[in-house]
Parts: C-alpha cells; structure tokens; sequence
C-alpha cells in the first residue's frame, strides 16, 4: 500500500504561513496601539500639569500675554492629544479587522486539518482490511496446502 499523501497538503502550508504573517501584524498593530496609548496618557498628564500650573499662577497673578502663551500651548497639546486619538482609533479598527482575518484562516486551518485527519483515518482503516484480507489468504492458502 503507497504512503499516505494529504493532496491539500501544500494549501495547508500556505495557509499556516499565512497566518504567521497575520499574526505578526496583529501583534505590531496592538504594538503600535499601546505605544499610541501611551503618548495619550503622557500628553494628557502634560495638559493636566500644565493646567494646574496655569491656575496657581493665575492666583498669584499672571501677565495677559503669559496667560495667552500658556493656553495657546495648552490648546495645541489639546490638538496633538485629539490626533492621537484618531490614530488610534484607526489602528484599532485595522487590528480589529486583522483579527477577525486570523480567527478566519485558523478555521479553515482547522477545516483542512480534520479532512486530513479523516482522510488519514480512511487510508488506516483500508491498509487495516487489506491486511486482513493477505491474512485470511494467507491462511485459507496455507490450510489449503496442509491439507
């Protein structure tokens, strides 16, 4: 009986590379998203201080133009901290879409891999009846001789 061969086998390795390069992208995604989510957290602890600086020096008195050059970089740290939002906001919606293309191609790994399992099951249970079979010969064949 030939050796068995899983006629899908190379779809099966392509499929499997594939979901290694998805899986790396996934993981720069996330990667790019939790750096994005700490430039968030540093601009927004940089607008709190900034803030809290700008009303105590307020309550001890501050030049008009001081106040003017203090709330225009705090208007441009709101901007930066906006952008960063969007960012990620994208980059989520791109790793989410990435996602749902990995757990896509680990079904049909896993689809391929049950059809060769039974495939594989069907080819063992036939060498196990061929062999019967040379053996009921074999007997019935030797018993034939003996007697």
């Amino acid at each position: 009986m030939k050796k068995f061969a899983f006629s899908l086998e190379r779809v099966l390795e392509y499929k499997r590379q594939m979901l290694g390069m998805l899986k790396n992208e996934l993981a720069r995604l996330r990667a790019e998203q939790k750096r994005l989510e700490g430039e968030i957290a540093e601009k927004n602890r940089e607008f709190g201080g900034l803030s809290r600086a700008l009303a105590a020096r307020m309550s001890g008195g501050l030049q008009p133009h001081r106040v003017a050059a203090y709330k225009a970089y705090l208007g441009e740290l709101n901007r930066r901290t906006n952008l960063l939002l969007e960012q990620r906001g994208q980059v989520a919606a791109r790793a989410e879409a990435k996602q749902r293309e990995v757990v896509r191609m680990n079904s049909d790994i896993s689809g391929l891999e049950h059809l060769r399992d039974r495939q594989l099951s069907a080819y063992r249970a036939e060498g196990r009846k061929q062999q019967e079979t040379f053996v009921e010969e074999f007997v019935s064949h030797a018993g034939a001789r003996a007697g």
